[in-house]
C-alpha cells in the first residue's frame, strides 16, 4: 500500500479508490478484448506519485492474472518514427493512465499507436451508473516532420511553431489547397474544433477551419510547442492535419 504519510506528489492512500476504479474497469475490458490473453500496458508520468500508483495498479492487476507491463510518457514529435524508424508500438492490447493531472501524454501515446485508452473521466462527464464504462472517440492533430526522417508525433489540444530566429522573414503555408505568406516572426497556432477540423490563427490571415496545413520556409530554425510544452526544434517543411477519431478513450 502507499504511504499516508507520503506528499501528495509521492501518492498516498487516497489514491487507492482511483486504482481500485481503474482496476475493476481495466479486468471488465479485458474479458472484452478479443486476445484470448490480453496484455496491458500502466502507462505513467515522470513524478514520485505517478510511479508509486503505476507500481500498485501493476501489483493488483497481477493479483488478477492480468498481463501487464509498464510504460513511461511517449516521447515527443519525431522521437517515434514511422516506417520502421524509432520504437515500435508494444505488443500490448490496452493502455492504462495511472491517474494525475496531465493525461496528455497518455493519450498522445494512445492515438499514435492507435491503442485504446483507459484514463479518468474527463471533468464535466457525467458519472453514469455506478460501475458503468463510458467511452467515445475524439480527433488528435498528426504532426509530420520532414527534416528527421519523415518523424511523426500527435498532438491531443494544440500545436504552436514559434519562430527562433529574430528576423525570420515571412513563411509560405498551405491552408488546405490555398497557398498564403505571413510573417515568419508571429507565432503559429493550431487548435481543434468540436467537429474535428483543425483550426488555425495568424496575424496576417485571421482564422481558419482547415484539414491540413502546410507549413514551408527556406531556412531557420523553429520551436515546435506540442499541448503546451516545447516539444523540439523544427525546420521546415512540416504537414499538421486532424485525424478524426484517432484517439479511442475509455473511462471508469
Amino acid at each position: 500500500m502507499l504511504s499516508s504519510t507520503s506528499s501528495p506528489d509521492a501518492g498516498s492512500a487516497r489514491d487507492a479508490p482511483d486504482v481500485e476504479r481503474l482496476l475493476t474497469a481495466a479486468v471488465r475490458l479485458a474479458g472484452t478484448l478479443p486476445t484470448a490473453r490480453p496484455t496491458l500496458a500502466v502507462v505513467r508520468g515522470w513524478h514520485r506519485g505517478d510511479r508509486e500508483r503505476a507500481r500498485l495498479l501493476r501489483a493488483r492487476l497481477a493479483e488478477q492474472g492480468m498481463s501487464c507491463t509498464e510504460l513511461s510518457p511517449v516521447p515527443e514529435a519525431a522521437e517515434r518514427g514511422r516506417q520502421g524508424r524509432g520504437a515500435r508500438r508494444p505488443a500490448v492490447d490496452l493502455l492504462v493512465h495511472t491517474g494525475g493531472p496531465q493525461p496528455e501524454p497518455a493519450m498522445r501515446a494512445a492515438a499514435l499507436w492507435q491503442l485504446p485508452l483507459l484514463v479518468e473521466r474527463p471533468a464535466g462527464w457525467s458519472g453514469g451508473e455506478l460501475n458503468s464504462l463510458g467511452a467515445h472517440r475524439s480527433p488528435v492533430i498528426g504532426i509530420q516532420l520532414f527534416d528527421v526522417g519523415f518523424g511523426f508525433g500527435v498532438a491531443v489540444r494544440e500545436t504552436v511553431l514559434v519562430s527562433l530566429q529574430s528576423h525570420p522573414g515571412n513563411a509560405r503555408l498551405i491552408l488546405d489547397n490555398e497557398k498564403i505568406t505571413a510573417p515568419g516572426d508571429r507565432p503559429l497556432r493550431i487548435t481543434l474544433t468540436d467537429q474535428g477540423l483543425l483550426e488555425a490563427r495568424g496575424d496576417s490571415f485571421g482564422m481558419r477551419r482547415i484539414r491540413r496545413l502546410r507549413f514551408e520556409r527556406a531556412w531557420g530554425a523553429y520551436r515546435l510547442d506540442v499541448d503546451g510544452a516545447p516539444a523540439r526544434d523544427v525546420r521546415a517543411p512540416v504537414r499538421i492535419e486532424a485525424l478524426p477519431g484517432r484517439l479511442h478513450l475509455l473511462h471508469p
